[in-house]
Protein backbone atom coordinates (compact mmCIF):
# COMPACT_ATOMS: atom_id res chain seq x y z
CA UNK A 1 0.00 0.00 0.00
CA UNK A 2 2.80 2.53 0.77
CA UNK A 3 4.35 2.20 -2.79
CA UNK A 4 0.87 2.28 -4.56
CA UNK A 5 0.18 6.06 -4.62
CA UNK A 6 4.14 6.79 -5.92
CA UNK A 7 3.98 4.47 -7.99
CA UNK A 8 1.03 5.13 -9.92
CA UNK A 9 1.71 9.01 -10.19
CA UNK A 10 5.04 8.00 -11.15
CA UNK A 11 3.76 5.98 -14.29
CA UNK A 12 1.10 8.89 -14.95
CA UNK A 13 2.95 11.53 -14.82
CA UNK A 14 5.84 9.97 -17.09
CA UNK A 15 3.87 10.22 -19.68
CA UNK A 16 4.27 13.47 -21.65
CA UNK A 17 0.52 15.02 -21.98
CA UNK A 18 -0.23 13.98 -18.13
CA UNK A 19 3.27 16.16 -17.15
CA UNK A 20 2.41 18.82 -19.67
CA UNK A 21 -1.47 19.48 -18.10
CA UNK A 22 0.28 19.19 -14.52
CA UNK A 23 2.47 21.93 -15.42
CA UNK A 24 0.13 23.77 -17.04
CA UNK A 25 -2.01 23.59 -13.93
CA UNK A 26 0.33 24.33 -11.50
CA UNK A 27 1.11 27.83 -13.28
CA UNK A 28 -2.71 28.64 -12.55
CA UNK A 29 -1.62 29.08 -9.02
CA UNK A 30 1.42 31.89 -10.47
CA UNK A 31 -1.65 35.37 -10.80
CA UNK A 32 0.48 36.88 -13.63
CA UNK A 33 -0.10 33.24 -15.03
CA UNK A 34 -3.51 32.48 -14.68
CA UNK A 35 -5.96 31.92 -17.45
CA UNK A 36 -9.72 30.91 -16.26
CA UNK A 37 -11.01 29.44 -13.25
CA UNK A 38 -8.87 27.15 -11.37
CA UNK A 39 -11.35 24.15 -11.62
CA UNK A 40 -10.96 24.41 -15.36
CA UNK A 41 -7.44 23.00 -15.43
CA UNK A 42 -7.85 20.70 -12.12
CA UNK A 43 -10.97 19.40 -12.74
CA UNK A 44 -10.35 17.23 -15.77
CA UNK A 45 -6.40 16.50 -14.52
CA UNK A 46 -8.01 14.84 -11.05
CA UNK A 47 -10.21 12.90 -12.72
CA UNK A 48 -7.96 11.41 -14.94
CA UNK A 49 -5.78 10.36 -12.73
CA UNK A 50 -8.59 9.26 -10.18
CA UNK A 51 -9.97 6.78 -12.74
CA UNK A 52 -6.40 5.64 -13.79
CA UNK A 53 -5.46 5.02 -9.67
CA UNK A 54 -9.16 3.38 -9.39
CA UNK A 55 -8.59 0.90 -12.26
CA UNK A 56 -5.17 0.28 -11.57
CA UNK A 57 -5.76 -0.60 -7.72
CA UNK A 58 -9.10 -2.56 -8.96
CA UNK A 59 -6.52 -4.53 -10.85
CA UNK A 60 -4.03 -4.95 -7.89
CA UNK A 61 -6.53 -6.23 -5.72
CA UNK A 62 -7.68 -9.21 -8.33
CA UNK A 63 -4.11 -10.33 -8.97
CA UNK A 64 -3.73 -10.35 -5.03
CA UNK A 65 -6.55 -12.23 -4.55
CA UNK A 66 -5.56 -14.39 -7.37
CA UNK A 67 -2.25 -14.51 -6.06
CA UNK A 68 -3.50 -15.92 -3.02
CA UNK A 69 -5.55 -18.72 -3.95
CA UNK A 70 -3.02 -19.71 -6.37
CA UNK A 71 -0.32 -19.62 -3.39
CA UNK A 72 -2.78 -21.61 -0.77
CA UNK A 73 -2.64 -24.67 -3.41
CA UNK A 74 -1.74 -28.01 -1.97
CA UNK A 75 0.94 -29.95 -3.21
CA UNK A 76 2.87 -33.57 -2.45
CA UNK A 77 6.58 -33.29 -1.72
CA UNK A 78 8.79 -36.22 -1.21
CA UNK A 79 10.89 -35.76 1.76
CA UNK A 80 12.85 -39.04 3.27
CA UNK A 81 10.19 -39.60 5.43
CA UNK A 82 7.70 -40.06 2.55
CA UNK A 83 4.62 -37.64 1.80
CA UNK A 84 4.27 -34.15 3.02
CA UNK A 85 1.18 -31.73 2.11
CA UNK A 86 2.53 -28.20 1.69
CA UNK A 87 1.09 -25.31 0.16
CA UNK A 88 2.53 -23.50 -2.95
CA UNK A 89 3.52 -20.90 -0.70
CA UNK A 90 5.89 -22.76 1.29
CA UNK A 91 7.95 -24.68 -1.51
CA UNK A 92 11.55 -24.20 -1.37
CA UNK A 93 14.54 -24.74 -4.04
CA UNK A 94 15.56 -28.36 -3.44
CA UNK A 95 11.65 -29.33 -2.79
CA UNK A 96 11.11 -32.60 -4.64
CA UNK A 97 7.16 -32.58 -5.59
CA UNK A 98 5.58 -35.38 -6.62
CA UNK A 99 2.70 -33.52 -9.89
CA UNK A 100 -0.45 -35.47 -10.75
CA UNK A 101 -2.07 -35.79 -13.94
CA UNK A 102 -3.44 -32.44 -14.93
CA UNK A 103 -2.74 -30.74 -12.12
CA UNK A 104 -0.37 -27.27 -12.57
CA UNK A 105 3.17 -26.88 -11.94
CA UNK A 106 3.48 -24.40 -8.90
CA UNK A 107 7.02 -23.37 -9.88
CA UNK A 108 10.22 -23.84 -12.21
CA UNK A 109 11.08 -27.93 -11.96
CA UNK A 110 13.42 -30.17 -13.39
CA UNK A 111 11.39 -33.30 -14.64
CA UNK A 112 13.01 -35.85 -12.98
CA UNK A 113 10.95 -38.96 -13.03
CA UNK A 114 7.69 -40.03 -14.44
CA UNK A 115 5.43 -43.27 -14.21
CA UNK A 116 6.15 -44.03 -17.72
CA UNK A 117 8.61 -46.18 -18.12
CA UNK A 118 10.36 -44.57 -21.31
CA UNK A 119 10.38 -41.43 -18.84
CA UNK A 120 8.59 -38.86 -20.96
CA UNK A 121 5.40 -36.70 -20.55
CA UNK A 122 3.71 -34.31 -21.71
CA UNK A 123 2.92 -30.65 -20.39
CA UNK A 124 1.15 -27.63 -21.71
CA UNK A 125 2.68 -24.43 -21.22
CA UNK A 126 -0.65 -22.07 -21.56
CA UNK A 127 0.04 -20.27 -18.43
CA UNK A 128 3.72 -18.74 -19.69
CA UNK A 129 3.75 -18.39 -23.52
CA UNK A 130 -0.10 -18.45 -23.76
CA UNK A 131 0.03 -22.37 -26.44
CA UNK A 132 -2.01 -24.70 -25.49
CA UNK A 133 -0.42 -27.33 -27.34
CA UNK A 134 0.56 -30.42 -26.01
CA UNK A 135 4.84 -30.63 -25.38
CA UNK A 136 6.73 -33.39 -25.11
CA UNK A 137 9.28 -33.68 -21.96
CA UNK A 138 12.24 -36.39 -21.15
CA UNK A 139 13.12 -36.78 -17.33
CA UNK A 140 16.60 -36.25 -16.05
CA UNK A 141 17.04 -39.65 -13.46
CA UNK A 142 14.48 -41.87 -15.07
CA UNK A 143 16.95 -44.66 -14.64
CA UNK A 144 16.64 -44.61 -10.80
CA UNK A 145 14.68 -48.07 -9.57
CA UNK A 146 12.28 -46.02 -6.82
CA UNK A 147 11.88 -42.24 -5.91
CA UNK A 148 13.71 -42.67 -2.22
CA UNK A 149 16.70 -42.99 -4.82
CA UNK A 150 16.78 -39.22 -5.54
CA UNK A 151 17.62 -38.48 -1.92
CA UNK A 152 20.84 -39.97 -2.30
CA UNK A 153 22.32 -38.03 -5.48
CA UNK A 154 24.79 -36.05 -4.87
CA UNK A 155 24.58 -33.31 -7.14
CA UNK A 156 23.65 -29.55 -8.10
CA UNK A 157 21.65 -27.66 -10.87
CA UNK A 158 23.33 -24.51 -12.71
CA UNK A 159 20.17 -22.75 -14.51
CA UNK A 160 20.97 -19.03 -16.17
CA UNK A 161 18.72 -16.06 -14.78
CA UNK A 162 15.33 -15.12 -15.73
CA UNK A 163 15.49 -13.58 -19.32
CA UNK A 164 12.40 -12.12 -21.87
CA UNK A 165 13.46 -14.83 -24.38
CA UNK A 166 11.24 -17.71 -22.96
CA UNK A 167 12.03 -20.31 -25.78
CA UNK A 168 15.98 -20.71 -25.17
CA UNK A 169 17.02 -21.70 -21.62
CA UNK A 170 20.43 -23.01 -20.40
CA UNK A 171 20.96 -25.34 -17.69
CA UNK A 172 23.00 -28.08 -16.71
CA UNK A 173 22.93 -30.88 -14.01
CA UNK A 174 25.91 -31.87 -12.47
CA UNK A 175 26.05 -35.26 -10.70
CA UNK A 176 28.87 -37.21 -8.64
CA UNK A 177 28.42 -40.88 -8.17
CA UNK A 178 30.35 -42.57 -5.60
CA UNK A 179 33.66 -43.46 -7.48
CA UNK A 180 33.31 -39.15 -7.25
CA UNK A 181 32.69 -39.29 -11.50
CA UNK A 182 31.38 -36.28 -12.89
CA UNK A 183 28.57 -36.22 -15.10
CA UNK A 184 27.03 -33.17 -16.39
CA UNK A 185 23.69 -33.89 -18.42
CA UNK A 186 22.36 -30.25 -19.95
CA UNK A 187 18.66 -29.02 -19.05
CA UNK A 188 16.59 -29.12 -22.11
CA UNK A 189 14.42 -31.14 -24.74
CA UNK A 190 16.79 -31.05 -27.41
CA UNK A 191 19.46 -33.14 -25.39
CA UNK A 192 16.51 -35.51 -23.79
CA UNK A 193 16.36 -36.94 -27.15
CA UNK A 194 19.65 -37.69 -27.94
CA UNK A 195 19.95 -39.54 -24.42
CA UNK A 196 17.23 -41.33 -25.09
CA UNK A 197 18.51 -42.85 -28.68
Amino acid sequence: MWTFFPKILYEQFKFFLNLYFLVVALTQFIPQLRIGYLYTYWAPLCFVIAVTTLREFYDDLKRYWRDREINSQRYHKLTPKGRVVTTASQIRVSDILIIEKNQRVPADLILLRTTEKSGTCFVRTDQLDGETDWKLRVATCQGLTSNEELFDINGSVFAEPPQKDIHSFVGKLTTQNSDSETKEDPLGLLLSFQRKS
